[in-house]
């Protein structure tokens, strides 16, 4: 049929292309259009068939190793990704009917925010009113708190109601280490005690997670962050195999949560090649097939947000869902676009949820089974991802292993040094962050208020502690000198 479709047109080579292309550079060598990435990928500015010589991955199905193209083979034919929000709200009863509001217009799971008091089982109880958790999955990443939250949860349900709770409610200790430089020295045996207690009371939710949150947010590029989900995950096969729990029966409770990056194609490319690196350390591992799927929740970070133009948010929240729902993730929340300007209204949640629904209802991603399958530039880029994520998990493993790494500073200095390029780009013009330090909005802002931070804290922690990393975001050296120069202020 191809071969009929073109038969009238003179075929184009590849150095046509590139003549073509010589006259709108005015002069400025074709070479001058290759990009390097802040994961030293060249980024070609004309993708073709030849890229993908030794891409093995290129002739694998939907639903079989190693899963580039999908955990299942109908893909999102069969489940579509779930959608959530990221509600900024610390009042259950306010949250509450925020969750009320999102379900009964769009939302299909439900994420529980940090900030969400929750000390007793009065208070679950009235963030979940009229909730009906056997329909809407939980998706919780807690850190320290989840083994709380699930016995809160168990108190105020009942084991007859827990029993058919879906999602994740994970722990995840090496991400309380990065983040907060400390880490419980029970906390394996702590996250074994969880795992076994989720798998008898609650045996269709999973109980371990693993979030690049903290690297993400720090300035970590793609390859840094798929290294460090890869070595966190096997870190705690690892621990619980030591603890008798064997490989298999831990890796189907395992959730990864992974942040949405910036760069499309990078981002598109960091969802596929995240699954094939996963498959194959469970296939070393000896695991069987069905084990070697993983489940992602990919949620939208605040790196690249900005506080004085706020509405610029919402464009890269849509670039971000799409980028995560081609690379096919089960499940996306986005958090508001105001949210970094205080508590969110219910008009920006309403919109980050309808970002969602449009792919879903109006760009119809749902009935494609693997909406990046082929393409020249995606496929590529995942086998470049993957292959330089696992030559750096290597060296965390040669390391002694995530927690030696984040222990000693290696991981910190790698991902400080992405994080000060990344902010050099921005100050010289070379990386432009639209509304921030190029296209910038001279209308005045709405008044910030101040964000709220919470962090995971024990009594007892690890007395060989790590420094934590610290969070960037890109716009705040521009967002001082727009107020001092009265313009969004």
């Amino acid at each position: 049929m191809s071969e009929a479709l073109f038969a009238d047109f003179v075929p184009s080579t590849y150095e046509d292309w590139i003549e073509a292309a010589r006259p709108s550079l005015r002069g400025s060598a074709i070479e001058s259009l290759t990009k390097r990435s802040y994961e030293g990928i060249e980024m070609e500015p004309l993708p073709q068939a030849a890229d993908l010589a030794g891409v093995k991955h290129q002739h694998s199905l939907p639903g079989q190793f190693p899963f580039v193209r999908g955990t299942r083979g109908a893909g999102y034919r069969a489940r579509p990704w779930l959608i959530a929000a990221e509600l900024d709200i610390s009042d259950p009863r306010a949250f509450n009917a925020a969750l009320r509001d999102g379900l009964e217009n769009g939302l299909t799971a439900i994420t529980i925010p940090d900030q969400l008091s929750l000390t007793d089982t009065v208070d679950i109880q009235l963030a979940l009113a009229d909730i009906d958790l056997e329909r809407h999955p939980l998706l919780i990443h807690s850190g320290a708190r989840a083994p709380e939250i699930f016995n809160l949860l168990g108190a105020a349900l009942g084991d007859d109601a827990l029993s058919q709770l879906r999602g994740c409610i994970g722990y995840d200790p090496l991400s309380q280490l990065a983040t907060t430089g400390t880490m419980p020295v029970e906390a394996f045996d702590r996250l074994k005690a969880h795992a076994q207690t989720v798998a008898q009371r609650a045996p269709q939710l999973g109980s371990v997670a693993i979030s690049t949150a903290a690297y993400h947010d720090a300035g970590a590029n793609a390859v840094q962050e798929l290294a460090l989900a890869i070595a966190t995950g096997v870190a705690c096969l690892r621990a619980l195999y030591d603890r008798e729990l064997p490989v298999e029966r831990v890796a189907s409770k395992l959730h990864f949560f992974l942040t949405i990056g910036e760069n499309f194609f990078i981002e598109i490319a960091k969802f596929r090649a995240v699954k094939l690196l996963w498959a194959t350390v469970l296939r070393a591992l000896g695991a069987e097939s069905e084990a070697q799927n993983m489940n992602i929740h990919a949620r939208s970070g605040r790196r690249n947000k900005s506080r004085l133009d706020a509405h610029v948010n919402l464009l890269r929240l849509t670039t971000e869902a799409l980028s995560a729902a081609i690379g096919g993730v089960d499940s996306i929340s986005l958090s508001p676009y105001d949210q970094l300007l205080g508590d969110s209204t219910a008009f920006s949640q309403r919109l980050s949820r309808n970002l969602q629904l449009i792919l879903q209802e109006e760009l119809r991603l749902v009935e494609l089974i693997d909406p990046a399958g082929g393409a020249w530039h995606v496929e590529k880029l995942t086998d470049q991802l993957a292959r330089a994520a696992w030559s750096h998990f290597q060296q965390i493993e040669a390391a002694g292993g995530l927690g030696e790494a984040l222990r000693s500073g290696s991981i910190q200095a790698d991902i400080k040094a992405v994080a000060a390029r990344r902010q050099q780009d921005m100050a010289c013009g070379d990386a432009i962050l639209v509304g921030v330090n190029r296209f910038v909005d001279p209308a005045p802002a709405p008044a910030i208020q101040p964000s709220r931070e919470t962090v995971d804290a024990h009594s007892a922690t690890d007395a060989a502690g790590a420094q934590p990393l610290s969070p960037i975001r890109l716009a705040e050296p521009f967002e001082a000198q727009l107020t001092q120069a009265g313009i969004g202020s």
